[in-house]
């Protein structure tokens, strides 16, 4: 993101910068899959149940990528962040996404802009459908991650909010 990183409210900066064992927790609620086929992907991905749900994020990051574990009351799932040119690259298994990061002083935007399954690329029109944000309110980080495949529905909706851990 360079320099636009600076721009962005401080909680969602703090959230990015946190590279320690404690990580971050706070509250999540998760809307579930829209039918039985979307709910069957959604599991074998490891996305949460619907519900309310504690959530620790752990990061870690290793040679300039990042390693998010994500822990909604004991379901976890984990994918590796790089950057692949101006994209933000998100790996999930064999998957990997790229991300354009519209942002400004509210928030930023994650906005898929292709896919693939290892170094094959998938046509965009099987692409799943997410626009993430993230924005600070209340002194706090919050997210909202819609998940949806074309054909299929939601796999997953999750949004909530975070704070660092302090050690």
């Amino acid at each position: 993101m360079g320099d636009r990183f600076k721009q962005l409210p401080a909680e969602v900066r703090a959230i990015h910068d946190v590279f320690r064992d404690g990580g971050a927790t706070g509250e999540a609620r998760v809307a579930g899959a829209s039918n039985p086929v979307a709910a069957l992907l959604a599991r074998i991905v490891g996305f949460p149940k619907p519900g309310s749900h504690r959530l620790h994020v752990h990061f870690r990051e290793t040679d300039g990528r990042e390693s998010w574990t994500r822990d909604f009351s004991g379901r976890c799932f984990q994918s590796h962040l790089s950057q692949r040119g101006p994209w933000l690259v998100e790996r999930f298994g064999p998957f990997r996404f790229a991300f354009d990061l519209p942002s400004d002083t509210e928030g930023l935007t994650m906005i898929m802009r292709r896919w693939w399954i290892g170094p094959l690329p998938l046509p965009g029109w099987l692409a799943p459908r997410s626009t993430a944000r993230e924005w600070a309110d209340g002194g706090r980080f919050h997210f909202d991650v819609p998940i949806a495949l074309p054909l299929i529905g939601r796999l997953v909706h999750y949004r909530g909010w975070l704070e660092p851990v302090e050690i």
